[in-house]
């Protein structure tokens, strides 16, 4: 199983991934944590896609034409896939990742609607062909919400440099952008962690990947690739009941 949390700067993310996993670990599960892409050990290919997607200097790494920023960030997905999450699948880990497929499409979804004529429906449908050549999106995302304010707050309070007014700007297109995604598709769950505390919006999670676990949403497809997520998902249910794989007698 694969989950990914996602979110504007500031929200939690890489707390909230660092608990359910090491939460997770607790249960006895075999869990492969992959934090954002600045901290991510990445071989040569990699680096080099990370330095042509940075060389921008801009914090978002945006490049001034989506349709570059895309293939760029399809590209470095399509290596961390092969490099970090599909061996770690194939060997019956959860993979648990902070940022996956759905920040390319919320970020580049950001810059078409503020500067393209595209459709919301029609631009997601662009972004998700794009995400399909680089390969599978999580089979759950938890997407983290706070107030913009707060979540800017926290960010410049970590990094040390506040965002500037259109950073703040192109955020909030960001942050729409996630709810137009979460809106579409089932398998986005959202949490709005305003009046959480960490303990609290990682119960939350925890109930969510619970019952994404006991409930699988979206896998109604008889593909060999859905098989094999409802696979991993029925593992991970055993492994909650406190049963072995081997065990199970469906």
């Amino acid at each position: 199983m694969l989950i990914s949390f996602e979110g504007i700067p500031g929200v939690g993310k890489t707390t909230q991934t660092a608990l359910l996993a090491e939460s997770l670990r607790s249960d006895g599960l075999r869990v492969a944590y992959l934090p954002d892409l600045l901290t991510l050990p990445n071989g040569k290919l990699g680096t080099r896609l990370f330095e042509l997607f940075a060389s921008s200097g801009d914090p978002f790494m945006r490049h001034g034409d989506v349709v570059t920023e895309t293939l760029l960030a399809g590209a470095l997905r399509a290596e961390i896939l092969a490099t970090h999450i599909e061996p770690a699948l194939a060997a019956g880990q959860i993979v648990i990742e902070d940022r996956g497929a759905d920040t390319m499409y919320s970020y580049s979804l950001a810059t078409l609607r503020a500067h393209h004529t595209l459709t919301t429906d029609a631009g997601i449908a662009w972004l998700r062909s794009c995400g399909a050549l680089a390969g599978r999106e999580a089979d759950l995302t938890i997407l983290l919400s706070l107030p913009p304010d707060r979540a800017h707050k926290r960010t410049a309070e970590r990094v040390g440099i506040p965002w500037n007014a259109e950073q703040k700007v192109f955020l909030g297109h960001v942050a729409r952008a996630y709810d137009e995604l979460a809106a579409r598709s089932p398998r986005i769950v959202a949490v709005d962690a305003a009046d959480l505390t960490v303990e609290q919006t990682h119960a939350a999670v925890r109930e969510i990947v619970s019952r994404a676990v006991r409930e699988p949403y979206g896998f109604d497809s008889t593909s060999s690739g859905d098989k094999a997520r409802i696979s991993a998902g029925s593992v991970l249910a055993d492994l909650y009941a406190g049963r072995q794989p081997h065990d199970r007698t469906d």
